[in-house]
């Protein structure tokens, strides 16, 4: 790819005259087997419009140029994600996949996948299952031995539940006739998924499992049968509320929370170095696009900014990238946080006894002892060492704030490098990451913050976790949880009596 403006110019490539945005695809001067793709104007302002139109593909190109206009993208709400599953409602599997790919083959025909995504906030009382209704066809007729066969549901790779292929026997003549004419028999299934369960990127998991009926020494066992998950089977994730515990930076490298909640990235920045390495640069575009695969949507609501400009994206999220000693912004992001920045070197601020303590109660372990796992591994350092750091914005609260840093321009590329690779990703954890020698390791350290919403009757779960010891302060709290409305209510309505009589 090249990017070019105005009268820039390529020894060897002939670049295309700029009379406005233009997209272009040229032959490649040096290899024959390849192309560039030329993205231009005469003005960076008309590059970045040729860009976005390219990365919107609502413009219909043809030939070799083409001259483009800025496409008309609809303001972004949060949760819309194209790629996102919804959660007002029930959503059909045969819209995830293509019906065919929900059809087996065989007695054992293999597992039935239905890949889904979402952002990985969701909030049940109790942990409240999300429900997935299953619909499901098998052979008819004395061909299984439904005794013993079953479909298996798992998600993620984790088991749910198995749902017997032995159904009720419909009424005569109605079972009668459905041998007789080869009609699949349709059963019914419903599965509870736990919130905890589900992450940016999920897999619905469904196998049927089949034994032949044994017909007997000379009679064929019919191999050709057929079964088959209904499209109109659905997830729905409606009953989740939107609520999280930040800084979880295991959401942010598996969906890219809480910044995808806009799919356009909007209410983001990003802060480079003034000058950023190339190293830098490339590990930017890599974390940008990677989240925009995650959502399905160019990342045309992102700003972009140098460290002097911070003052002016206070109030937005933030993604900073830059090694400790070329990214300035840094000191004075890190400065009140647990992670700080000495001698050019990360260091970790251990906790006060009271914050270990209430971690170790809440059952998040000791953040002591992390923070001295952690100060261990930075001690030892080195110019390949690479960090992710997560945090609450000291410039606006309920904000966050992510940084991938490292020694050296070279720790930056293998975070972002150790970040792709899906045998690492589930390392990324907790408030910081680190990478040395190639291993990554993550830590629970700092102060937790919310974002997102819950009802009041909920808060004493969230408070003192799913416990006989939550739900015992719940059932003490609810005479006044439910007064309190009550008589609000009561007062605001007496009130109104008295300006009546008195008018």
């Amino acid at each position: 790819m090249v990017i070019a403006i105005g009268a820039d110019s390529i020894p060897g490539l002939a670049l295309p005259r700029f009379d406005g945005p233009t997209l272009a695809l040229l032959a490649h001067p040096t290899d024959p087997y390849a192309s560039l793709l030329v993205v231009g104007g005469r003005t960076a302002a008309e590059a970045a419009v040729a860009a976005t139109a390219l990365a919107a593909g609502r413009t219909v190109l043809s030939g070799e140029v083409a001259s483009v206009q800025a496409p008309e993208l609809a303001p972004r709400r949060p949760y819309d994600a194209p790629r996102w599953l919804r959660t007002d409602g029930p959503v059909r599997l045969g819209d995830l996949v293509d019906p065919s790919e929900l059809q087996g083959f065989g007695y054992t025909p293999g597992t039935i996948s239905v890949p889904f995504r979402t952002a990985p906030d969701l909030y049940t009382w109790r942990n409240r299952p999300l429900q997935v209704e299953i619909h499901y066809r098998t052979p008819p007729g004395p061909v299984l031995d439904t005794s013993v066969s079953r479909l298996d549901v798992s998600v993620n790779d984790a088991y749910l539940q198995s749902f017997p292929l032995q159904g009720a026997e419909p009424p005569w003549p109605w079972s009668w006739l459905a041998a007789q004419i080869g009609r699949p028999e349709r059963r019914t299934g419903s599965v509870g998924v736990p919130p905890w369960m589900v992450f940016g990127q999920n897999e619905l998991q469904l196998r049927f499992d089949m034994k032949p009926l044994a017909r007997g020494d000379c009679a064929a066992v019919p191999g050709d049968i057929r079964t088959s998950i209904d499209p109109d089977s659905t997830i729905d994730l409606s009953s989740a509320y939107r609520f999280a515990a930040l800084p979880n930076l295991a959401a942010f490298a598996g969906a890219g929370f809480p910044y995808t909640t806009m799919a356009d990235l909007s209410g983001t920045a990003a802060v480079l170095p003034e000058r950023p390495d190339a190293r830098e640069f490339s590990a930017f575009l890599g974390l940008v696009g990677r989240m925009a695969a995650m959502v399905g949507h160019p990342a045309t609501g992102l700003k972009v900014v140098r460290p002097q400009e911070l003052p002016q994206v206070a109030g937005l999220d933030l993604i900073v990238v830059g090694a400790l000693d070329r990214q300035p912004a840094l000191a004075s992001l890190l400065r009140d946080g647990p992670v700080r920045i000495e001698d050019r070197r990360l260091a970790i601020l251990p906790p006060g006894r009271l914050d270990d303590l209430r971690s170790r109660l809440l059952g998040g372990g000791g953040r002591r002892d992390a923070a001295e796992r952690a100060s261990a591994q930075l001690r030892a350092g080195g110019e390949g060492m690479g960090a992710l750091i997560g945090f609450e914005s000291p410039l606006a609260a309920g904000r966050s704030v992510v940084v991938l840093t490292g020694a050296s321009p070279a720790g930056v590329a293998a975070m972002a490098e150790a970040m792709r690779d899906p045998a690492r990703l589930p390392k990324v954890q907790g408030g910081l990451t680190l990478l040395r020698d190639g291993r990554l390791e993550g830590y629970a350290i700092g102060r937790t913050y919310t974002i997102g919403s819950l009802p009041f009757w909920l808060w004493p779960q969230y408070l003192l976790g799913d416990s006989p010891v939550g739900l015992l302060a719940l059932l003490a709290l609810a005479p006044l949880l439910i007064g309190a409305p009550a008589y609000w209510a009561l007062r605001r309505r007496a009130a109104r009596r008295l300006r009546e009589r008195t008018a």
